[in-house]
């Protein structure tokens, strides 16, 4: 392997992703046909189903190999006219695939073991054979690890469900070596009961690889390693007041686009403003390779009477002891000489009341402290990472 990272160290993050994504997947392909070869040659010499069904199986491991391959290298493309964000979502694709074919070669499973089970077919092993499923075990073992430790340096899932695939084919391998031991100690009929216990486990592990690569398609939840990141880098400007509302969006591992607020003071310039927020953006794509855009949040720091409407604010809104918690705090003077009080409150997933009967409360309770005010309420339930705000 470091020969490999010697070859490819001049290459951008992107290219060194789609170097090793196509290298796992050559490695891959060449070793799932020759192990399919070789089993489907022992399996009829044999007559084993549960043997050829995992020849079967390293068949489907050599067409995923390919995809895998046709993935890395589709995601590697750079972004084009309709698609501006990359094709790195090519890999969680190609993932997806990978996981309905292995779904197909379960149900395929599922339906010979029982053929077997129902009328179990004579099973002649010799030591030969045993040696050949011993190294194919050893073979898949290197798969294992060569997709390990490929997918940790990239941070691919896909390579991570390809290596879990690997895994399951050493727990086949190793069922029918025991079954065939037992079967040809005992006389015991145990291949068919062995190949539809191997086929319910592939099932299981495809289904969870399915719902892995959806969640990825549909947009899931960023990892707690990047938000950490993000955060870590937005409280080390001193010269703002707080941020929130932090947002990001992942179009792959490399492509990412995030938004925040950032609260500053209102007394400021509108050019020293921009400069502040323009040298975060800045310090987020060379430092993290984070597309960041800024919303400005001005705050009115010395006006007392604002700081007397936003304590009856948080009182209200400790009261009700839900675990919320308020930020883009205003109040905005009406014609009549009535305040209108704008801010957000941040939500907490398992809170179950609705924002309509949240809205009413604040009211409510607000007019109960200040008189005659109207509280204008945006409700925030899917941000990332814990809002850092002065208000």
């Amino acid at each position: 392997m470091h020969w490999f990272k010697r070859k490819i160290k001049n290459q951008t993050a992107l290219q060194r992703r789609t170097s090793y994504g196509i290298l796992a997947g050559c490695i891959g392909l060449g070793s799932n046909l020759i192990l399919f070869v070789i089993k489907v040659i022992i399996g009829l010499i044999s007559g084993s189903i549960s043997i050829i069904t995992d020849a079967v199986n390293n068949l489907s491991d050599t067409f995923s190999s390919g995809l895998a391959i046709i993935g890395f290298k589709m995601a590697g493309k750079k972004p084009d006219h309709d698609h501006p964000y990359g094709h790195e979502r090519s890999e969680s694709i190609a993932g997806f695939l990978i996981s309905i074919v292995i779904t197909f070669v379960g149900l395929q499973f599922v339906k010979s073991s029982l053929s077997q089970i129902i009328a179990p077919n004579v099973v002649h092993m010799s030591w030969p054979i045993y040696v050949v499923l011993v190294i194919s075990i050893g073979l898949k073992l290197a798969q294992v690890i060569v997709y390990h430790q490929i997918a940790k340096e990239i941070e691919s899932e896909t390579l991570l469900a390809t290596a879990k695939d690997s895994l399951n084919d050493i727990y086949t391998t190793i069922a029918v070596l025991f079954s065939a031991v037992i079967q040809a100690q005992t006389g015991w009929q145990l291949d068919g009961w062995v190949g539809l216990g191997v086929a319910i486990y592939i099932l299981f592990s495809a289904v969870s690889l399915i719902r892995t690569f959806i969640s990825e398609l549909l947009g899931h939840q960023p990892s707690k390693q990047l938000v950490e990141n993000m955060t870590h880098q937005l409280v080390n400007y001193d010269d703002i007041l707080g941020y929130h509302d932090l947002l990001i969006h992942q179009y792959g591992p490399n492509t990412i686009f995030a938004s925040v607020h950032i609260e500053l003071d209102s007394s400021w310039s509108l050019d020293r403003a921009h400069q502040v927020t323009d040298r975060i953006e800045h310090d987020f794509w060379h430092q993290l390779r984070i597309h960041l855009v800024c919303h400005l949040d001005p705050i009115d720091i010395n006006n007392r009477k604002y700081a007397k409407i936003y304590e009856a604010v948080q009182a209200v809104v400790k009261h009700y002891d839900l675990g919320l918690t308020t930020h883009d705090f205003h109040v905005e003077e009406l014609a009549n000489e009535d305040e209108l009080i704008q801010f957000d409150v941040v939500v907490p997933e398992e809170i179950t009341t609705s924002d309509d009967e949240l809205l009413v409360s604040i009211n409510h309770d607000l007019r109960q402290i200040l008189g005659d005010v109207t509280a204008e309420v945006t409700f925030d339930h899917h941000y990332m990472g814990d809002d850092h705000t002065l208000i």
